[in-house]
């Protein structure tokens, strides 16, 4: 049997973890000095909360190389083979954590493999692998395919506001203020695992969405047409489900799912960030 499992990044829904046996490994994340399990013990609008009480941004961090251990440890007694897919390594100490255990553990049937993503960017190449699985391919196979594919995952985001990047060092005071005052909303697109800025747009959040998908679709159209995830931090309900209403009339993709990014995600995001996100074919 092949096992699948990933971390708290992976940002699809329980249903879909659920139906695919995929096993999440919690990351931490620190509030006020105490750490907390993202999924297990805090949730996004918990975070939300506390930035807006007391001004400060929650901390990201990866869990020890012991905490990797343990986790692929159990996954490992019964014989089975196990692939592992987390946040990319060039976002996060957690690959090399989770490598390193991998190395001390010293067992054939654990396999690592980089998604060169974050959110549902990696959920999306969980699914594919479980795709594989269904499908009869062996576990070095469909490494190498996840190793493939990695490089071809359109996964972007608008945010709307540059407070938590700011909070987090990933943006400067002066892009901070000239962005807000001008209503600039910045596209935050993965390339080749590392998050860049590929775009902006002037506006409202709301309005500008639309625009933002569209762009996305044009530009990366050589897309894989079974999923595609619209993944949130919006408290608007009703505005999510017009911008997945307003994909799926594309009729493009066979499923168009809204997911709630996780704790992590909405650490350094903050509320109101959007994305579109699916796997592109070669070209």
């Amino acid at each position: 049997m092949i096992r699948l499992c990933t971390d708290s990044c992976v940002d699809i829904n329980k249903n879909q973890l659920e139906e695919n046996q995929i096993v999440v490994f919690p990351l931490s994340i620190i509030l006020n000095d105490k750490e907390y399990l993202d999924g297990v013990d805090i949730n996004p609008k918990e975070i939300f909360s506390y930035v807006e009480k007391t001004g400060q941004l929650p901390k990201t961090a990866a869990r020890s190389i012991e905490d990797f251990k343990s986790f692929f440890m159990d996954l490992l007694k019964d014989g089975d083979e196990v692939i592992y897919m987390g946040i990319s390594s060039k976002l996060s100490s957690a690959f090399n954590y989770a490598s390193q255990a991998q190395k001390e553990i010293n067992n054939k049937n654990l396999h690592i493999v980089d998604s060169k993503s974050l959110s549902s960017g990696i959920g999306l190449l969980i699914l594919y692998a479980a795709k594989l699985i269904k499908q009869g391919l062996s576990c070095e196979e469909i490494c190498q395919k996840l190793t493939k594919q990695s490089q071809l995952n359109q996964t972007s985001f608008v945010v709307d506001t540059l407070d938590y990047l700011y909070k987090g060092g990933r943006c400067s005071a002066m892009a901070r203020f000239g962005a807000n005052l001008l209503k600039i909303k910045p596209r935050l697109e993965l390339v080749d695992g590392k998050i860049e800025n590929t775009g902006k747009y002037v506006g409202k959040f709301k309005s500008v969405i639309l625009k933002y998908i569209d762009d996305m679709l044009k530009v990366h159209n050589n897309y894989k047409d079974d999923i595609c995830f619209i993944t949130h931090t919006c408290q608007d309900e009703d505005f999510v489900k017009d911008v997945v209403d307003y994909v799926k009339n594309k009729n493009i993709f066979k499923q168009v799912v809204s997911s709630v990014a996780g704790s992590t995600i909405s650490c350094h995001c903050g509320e109101n960030t959007l994305g579109i996100l699916y796997l592109l074919e070669n070209k």
